[in-house]
């Protein structure tokens, strides 16, 4: 069995869609434009290769979307997972995720 690494990058993203995710009952699957990112200290970076401008999809948990529109932007924390999925972080740390709204 293959140990997953851990992971963690800081995003900073614009939310162009979102929908239930197909799998993760509590969460939302969002489509967004990579506006920056950057390594978290002493964790693996798997994520910030995908470069500025790009889309990337990701899951959020929906409690974190409460009231946010498409066009915001969002400040977040987030990690490549074992079955291939970006994951938001779930229980972010105050500060960790925070939205600017368009």
């Amino acid at each position: 069995m293959v140990k997953a690494v851990e992971n963690l990058t800081a995003l900073t993203l614009r939310l162009h869609a979102r929908t239930a995710h197909p799998r993760l009952g509590e969460w939302d699957l969002t489509t967004c434009e990579v506006l920056a990112s950057r390594p978290v200290p002493g964790m693996a970076d798997l994520i910030s290769p995908n470069p500025k401008g790009s889309r990337l999809s990701l899951a959020i948990r929906r409690e974190l979307l409460q009231d946010v529109e498409l066009g915001a932007t969002l400040h977040l924390r987030a990690r490549l997972g074992s079955s291939g999925d970006i994951l938001a972080e779930p229980y972010p740390a105050t500060g960790d995720f925070r939205v600017e709204r368009p």
